[in-house]
């Protein structure tokens, strides 16, 4: 189980460190955007980093709302949407009050249980909270564990890779396994199972768009210890757990 959460670790930051050599891969990654205002018709005034255009779609979209989706331009040079998925509740704010580095992740992963080790973490940070969003972020993570699943925010040098892991313990066809859930702004979620089985390790992992399943592809073989690789793509990715809007609400 420890090993595994180790080698998942590893599968999470392969799929950023790739992402960043943008020589292999065709197509754009996914766009982080959130919807400001609903204009007349069909239009949409949205933000994407800082800089706020109009756009069009036919796809509803809740004011305020956060997606991803591909951008790019019609024959006439407007600025078109595709492929628009709503974040999670996870992503709701950018100012996460517990960031896990890799070393503080380390040894999380290296202890006996790490459910119980975050467990006692997130208790005792929890009576020294300094903000209700800090209270309301690290309730969440303590309610994730009562439904067996461990939710880990990532925390990397540049803070456009931030984004979550959760695992979860689960026995498929009488085999040990790991299920987890991860999502980052600049690359969407990703949902699969990673055995340890007597030929070796395998992975079967979904992501959300045709252009980050491009990047596994050509990426995932430098992981070694993996032996058997299955990568697939699914719009319709949802967390092992997500926050809920009634303890998010305490933010403000």
């Amino acid at each position: 189980m420890i090993k595994q959460m180790g080698q998942l670790k590893q599968v999470q930051n392969q799929i950023q460190n790739a992402a960043g050599k943008t020589t292999q891969f065709n197509a754009a990654l996914p766009m982080k955007l959130e919807v400001m205002e609903k204009l007349q018709g069909i239009r949409y005034m949205i933000k994407v980093g800082n800089i706020a255009m109009e756009t069009k779609s036919i796809k509803d979209l809740e004011v305020g709302g956060k997606y991803w989706a591909m951008m790019g331009k019609n024959t006439s040079g407007s600025i078109t949407l595709s492929n628009l998925i709503k974040q999670p509740k996870l992503l709701k704010d950018d100012n996460i009050p517990l960031k896990l580095s890799n070393e503080a992740m380390q040894q999380f992963l290296q202890g006996e249980n790490p459910f119980e080790v975050m467990r006692g973490f997130l208790t005792e940070r929890l009576g020294n909270a300094e903000s209700k969003w800090e209270f309301a972020f690290l309730s969440h993570m303590l309610m994730s564990l009562k439904h067996k699943v461990l939710t880990l925010p990532l925390h990397y040098d540049d803070e456009k890779k931030n984004g979550f892991m959760q695992l979860r313990k689960k026995k498929i066809a009488n085999q040990n396994a790991l299920e987890f859930y991860s999502v980052f702004a600049n690359l969407g979620a990703t949902w699969g199972v990673l055995y340890n089985l007597d030929s070796g390790i395998r992975l079967d992992i979904y992501v959300m768009y045709e252009s980050v399943a491009r990047i596994l592809k050509n990426n995932l073989s430098e992981l070694e210890f993996i032996t058997q690789a299955h990568i697939n793509v699914d719009s319709k990715i949802t967390p092992l757990y997500d926050f809920s809007d009634s303890l998010l609400d305490l933010e403000g």
